[in-house]
Order: C-alpha cells, then structure tokens, then sequence
C-alpha cells in the first residue's frame, strides 16, 4: 500500500509565514482631504473664504464629485468647511485651525512606534526648517507668525493651542519648497498630534511654545542656520521627555557653500 508523507514548507522557508503585512491602500477621499487642507494652509485661508465650487473642485482635483462629497462631509463634520446650500452658497472656510487628526488615521500607540516617529521627525524637520529659511518671503514668515498669535489668543485652551501649533509646522513645511517633505511631515503631525493631546498640556506648556516658535521664527528670518540648529535640538531633546523616549541619531545642517578648513597633513599622530 502507498503511503504519503505530510509535506511542509522546506527548512528554509519555515519562517516565511510572518514575513508580509495587509496592504493598506490610500483611500482616494483621504487624498482629497490632504489637498484641501494644503491649500487652505498654502494660501492662509481663513473663516469666510470661499473655495471653488464642487464641480470646479472636482475637475481640479480630477475625482469622482461622490469621493468629494464624502471628503467634504469629513472636512464640514471636522469644523475645517461650511457649506452652504442654493445658488447664493458654496464651499467656505469655517476655521484655518485644522486639526491635525482630521483623517482619522491609525495612531501608533506602542512606544517603540512613537520612538519611531519622533526619530523621524528629528531626522526630517531640521532640514525642513532650513531650507524655509533659506526660501520663506516675509508674506510666508507673517502668516508663520500668524499662528504664534493665534497660540496667545487661544492660550487657556490646550485643544486650540495644539491646532495653532499644527499651522505653524505645516505653514514652516510649505515655505520650504519640498512637496515630498511637506506630505512626510504632515503625516508624522497627524499621528503625533493626538498623542500629545493625550498629555498634560497647561498654560505654562502653552507659553513654552510661544516663546520656542517665536524663537524659531526670529532665526529663520535672520538666516541664521547656527542660532536655528541650536533651538532645534533643544526642542528634540525636550519631545524625548514629554514622550519618555529616547532616539540615537540626528542631523545637523551643513553649510555646503562655506569651504572647509585648511586639512592638517603629516604622519599619524601617535
């Protein structure tokens, strides 16, 4: 009588199992969603402007006028657009305050996700910082500032002060030029943006800000990449201690037109 033998996975493939994750497709009225709130930020829309109607958005945007509408309801429901019915209606800003959790997305709660993601922000956003010095107008640096004031208008309110503050990195992101760093930075904000929503946040944290972005500010405007580098890593350094998270490495902004010094010659030194 024939027997059959229970066949497996060869010894070297024995741990191929665990090597895939689902695939998560980005859905298409998400996309919507990031664009509009990219060019309310791009433009410093505020309450009351109007934006172009639902057939002109769409054909814009080149989507479906039902994904719209779904992104829309999103963006009305979030407090971000009014839209009013009728001839004499439209689409409007409701509020420039964005907040920055308004797709909903997954938030990695693990704290080696969160290491994760404060290690990639402190990898990305000196660079971001820099290059909207070298590049921001005085248009783009007052509307930056804008957000500052918008942080003091709305200091006894932790919510609104973290909505300010997610303007005034996205605003920094969109004077640098970099439409591939912009969408990475928002998309570390919006995760990292709930979680500190998480945390003590009082008037004196609120204060901190303020006088941390103004800071920023005063350097970006001056160019000085030096003075700029300095406050960047201080802030890093005290993100690590509000998440209780350590990361091991870090970017420094080089200046690549300033020659180097004279390079010493000679036999190694003992």
């Amino acid at each position: 009588m024939t027997r059959f033998a229970k066949v497996g996975p060869p010894a070297n493939e024995a741990g191929v199992n665990g090597i895939f994750a689902p695939i998560k497709v980005h859905r298409t009225f998400e996309a919507v969603i990031e664009r509009i709130i990219d060019a309310i930020d791009a433009h410093g829309l505020g309450e009351g402007d109007r934006l172009p109607n639902e057939k002109e958005m769409a054909l814009l945007l080149e989507v479906s006028r039902p994904t719209l509408r779904q992104a829309l309801r999103i963006l009305e429901t979030s407090g971000v657009l009014r839209i009013k019915p009728g001839q004499a209606g439209g689409v409007f800003v409701a509020s420039g305050m964005i907040p920055l959790d308004v797709l909903g997305k997954n938030i990695a709660h693990e704290s080696h996700q969160v290491a994760e993601l404060i290690a990639t922000r402190r990898l990305l956003e000196p660079i971001v910082y820099h290059l909207a010095a070298e590049h921001a107008t005085e248009e783009e640096l007052g509307r930056i500032e804008d957000t500052i004031r918008l942080m003091e208008l709305h200091l006894a309110d932790p919510k609104m002060v973290r909505r300010a503050d997610g303007m005034f990195h996205r605003r920094i992101a969109h004077a640098a030029r970099n439409p591939i760093l912009l969408r990475a930075m928002s998309g570390i904000y919006r995760q990292l943006s709930p979680l500190r929503g998480a945390l003590d946040n009082d008037e004196r944290h609120g204060r901190h800000m303020i006088e941390v972005h103004s800071r920023l500010v005063d350097a970006m405007r001056a160019r000085d990449h030096d003075r700029l580098e300095t406050i960047l890593q201080q802030t890093f350094i005290d993100l690590e201690a509000e998440f209780n998270v350590g990361t091991p490495y870090s970017v420094r902004w080089v200046d690549a037109g300033t020659p180097a010094g004279p390079r010493e010659t000679g036999p190694p030194k003992n």
